[in-house]
């Protein structure tokens, strides 16, 4: 496995930008929030610890709503697919599939796959099924419809701190708060980890990751991850951000802040 020290880039291929940020808008959402996506339009998705689901276009107007699909926290969202949606609720052990944002497809349980508590799960691009258990410390991938294991390929990472989790092309990315952005190929096997701290998120666009972490907010090429360019983040406790073409927005406890550079 290729290790990529944070540390070590400091001192040389990682760039690091000073920014000026102004606040212009505040998107309200009044309860705890537990999931975020956007997608290929840049609107944003929003999950909360009710079950609810909020999607915001990309002027910040709410423009659809869902009360508690599952009465239980959103885990993860995967807007990626604007037409087919994935949310996750690690309890009750669901997750579904949100057919452009009008209705919903029938709801997967995940006791069909595997018998152990998932703790993250995400959709492959090919009709299958990505999936984390701290259970089995395993990667495993499943063909979404027929349920069958495909394969699985043990971990030597802490399940249990798994903050995100993508499938991107041929590779499938998932993020440690403590250990930082590992990269592996269609097979499972690791290929890099970037040792950055603090990641509770990330988001794949125009074939850059970008994401919040201590050291500020970090682009990179996820196929040449060997040098990044960070910038500063705003100040404030976030949970995270996402990005769109000209905004960036800051996720705090139940609200999102909307950035732009100046």
């Amino acid at each position: 496995m290729n290790r990529l020290c944070g540390i070590f880039f400091l001192f040389s291929s990682l760039s690091v930008l000073g920014q000026d940020w102004e606040v212009i808008d505040t998107l309200v959402i009044n309860e705890k929030i537990t999931s975020y996506s956007i997608d290929s339009q840049d609107q944003i998705y929003i999950g909360t610890s009710s079950g609810n689901l909020h999607q915001f276009n990309k002027d910040g107007t709410e423009s659809e709503f869902y009360s508690a699909i599952a009465n239980f926290p959103v885990t993860s969202l995967a807007a990626w697919n604007r037409l087919k949606v994935f949310v996750f609720y690690k309890s009750p052990q669901e997750f579904y599939y949100l057919d452009r944002f009008n209705t919903f497809s029938n709801s997967y349980d995940l006791s069909e796959y595997s018998s152990e508590l998932i703790n993250e799960c995400t959709p492959g691009v090919d009709n299958s099924l990505w999936v984390l258990s701290s259970s089995y410390n395993e990667l495993r991938k499943y063909n979404l419809q027929t349920k069958q294991l495909i394969f699985a390929t043990p971990l030597d990472i802490d399940v249990e701190n798994v903050t995100h989790m993508r499938a991107f092309q041929n590779l499938v990315l998932i993020s440690d708060r403590d250990e930082g952005l590992y990269l592996f190929d269609q097979f499972g096997n690791i290929l890099t980890q970037l040792e950055i701290s603090g990641i509770e998120h990330f988001q794949i666009g125009a074939g850059s990751i970008v994401f919040l972490c201590d050291e500020g907010i970090v682009s990179l090429d996820p196929f040449q991850p060997s040098s990044y360019e960070t910038i500063k983040a705003p100040s404030g406790a976030f949970k995270g951000f996402l990005k769109s073409d000209t905004n960036y927005f800051l996720i705090r406890s139940s609200d999102v802040l909307v950035y732009r550079r100046i």
